[in-house]
């Protein structure tokens, strides 16, 4: 018995559909950026059922709508209305797409003709948001590639300008890059000052003019609170961290904070914002961020450990100075002085012989006294010119081993202790035991 074949005009229209997901799959994945990647994800699926409209809703962690794109209607893309109010929409379809099985999006579809999804329809979109749902995880993950790569090659860059010298070029190097690869609208590094408060050092991007200089009492404000902690964190609006009556005019909201911590406390951190209506921080911003500030911040400790070296080095060579003046200079200056004090003492010399030689004698004291000043002063300088000022950046009150004030004790600075106990005060014995020459 012959095998019934079914009519040619089905398998036609199924193999069109089956090419046209196949050509949607090729559109969704010809580019791995996420936000051109979203708009074609929209495309794609008005194109594959005849929709009128199309939108994808971009899920929050709070379950809220983070992100929407659109396509169809002028008037209602702009609005972002779904469903749009012109023309009347009679068909309606409504797909999830998960990633990594959790909830992304919904993708949503409408069309002013009844009927229009059938379930080969709903079928197809399924299958396509599968198909996206895998494509936006890989988009994901090169994203996160390439910002880590970014925050890695920042660090590096940032770490070594602040080697050469901590000064405020670099300081305002250090929220440039942040402010780049965190795509932040403002960011500001925050340091504390000599009296142990918080200071907007550096600013940059919406506002910046508004908050650059600012001085903060740490304990007395969540966001200094918040520096104090030490822990990276972020919310999605900044008014969490500002003051009581905080005008937020510049639309400030998701917020990530990037304390610069080292192993003796916290000197500052980098604040990064965005502006209401933009995606919130994720863990792995703050974890990157959080990388690049340390970073940062073992920076400005070993600028501070070369400074302190340099000090003691210039302590040392000014003890060595002193002492060599006064074992080497001082000491055959004053052997030559009695000498000729003895010399001139003598009865059978010339008168004005004599004379000349007691005049030579007030030269060597004089000379003696000015030696003898200059080694003392040597001693009692308190800041010699090194390249690296020593405690330029001190650490906030209350974190850690820092005591929030520049040249406050710490383990280096332990070591320069016992290094000038070591070397002690350079010493004049003829003076001390009260020898003139005369």
């Amino acid at each position: 018995m012959p095998t019934t074949r079914s009519s040619t005009p089905p398998t036609v229209i199924d193999a069109d559909r089956v090419h046209a997901l196949l050509d949607a799959h090729r559109l969704i994945t010809a580019d791995l950026r996420l936000p051109s990647m979203l708009e074609r994800i929209v495309r794609a699926a008005c194109d594959l059922v005849g929709a009128t409209y199309a939108a994808l809703g971009v899920l929050a962690p709070d379950g809220s709508i983070e992100h929407f794109v659109s396509t169809g209607p002028e008037n209602d893309r702009a609005a972002g209305a779904f469903p749009p109010s012109e023309p009347a929409m009679r068909s309606f379809l409504e797909v999830p797409i998960r990633v990594r099985g959790a909830a992304f999006g919904e993708l949503y579809l409408a069309s002013s003709e009844p009927d229009r999804f059938d379930e080969v329809a709903e079928d197809l979109l399924t299958a396509l948001a599968a198909s996206a749902g895998t494509a936006i995880e890989n988009a994901r993950l090169l994203d996160q590639s390439r910002r880590s790569r970014e925050w890695l090659t920042a660090s590096g860059a940032v770490a070594r300008a602040l080697l050469a010298d901590a000064d405020e070029s670099a300081l305002l190097d250090v929220v440039s890059q942040a402010l780049d690869i965190a795509e932040a609208d403002y960011a500001a590094l925050i340091l504390p000052t000599d009296d142990g408060r918080l200071k907007v050092t550096i600013a940059r991007g919406v506002g910046a003019e508004d908050f650059l200089g600012h001085v903060f009492d740490p304990a007395a404000s969540p966001l200094g609170r918040a520096i104090i902690r030490g822990r990276p964190s972020a919310t999605a609006e900044f008014v969490e961290w500002a003051n009581d009556g905080f005008a937020n005019r510049h639309r400030f909201g998701p917020s990530m904070l990037a304390p610069l911590v080292d192993v003796h406390g916290t000197r500052g951190a980098v604040l990064l914002i965005r502006q209401v209506g933009r995606p919130a921080f994720r863990p792995e911003d703050v974890q990157q961020a959080s990388t690049f500030a340390a970073q940062v911040a073992l920076a400005l400790e070993l600028n501070d450990t070369r400074g302190e070296a340099e000090w003691l080095r210039v302590v040392e060579d000014r003890h060595r100075i002193a002492q060599d003046l006064h074992d080497n200079v001082m000491q055959r200056l004053f052997a030559t002085g009695v000498g000729l004090q003895a010399l001139a003492g003598a009865g059978e010399l010339d008168p004005v012989v004599g004379a000349r030689l007691r005049r030579y004698v007030d030269d060597l004291d004089q000379t003696i006294d000015q030696i003898r000043a200059r080694v003392f002063g040597l001693q009692a300088a308190e800041a010699p010119p090194v390249r690296h000022q020593r405690g330029r950046y001190p650490r906030v009150p209350g974190t850690g081993g820092g005591t929030g004030a520049p040249g406050a004790p710490g383990p280096v600075r332990g070591a320069e202790a016992d290094a000038m106990r070591r070397l002690g005060t350079p010493t004049v014995p003829d003076r001390d035991q009260g020898v003139p020459i005369r």
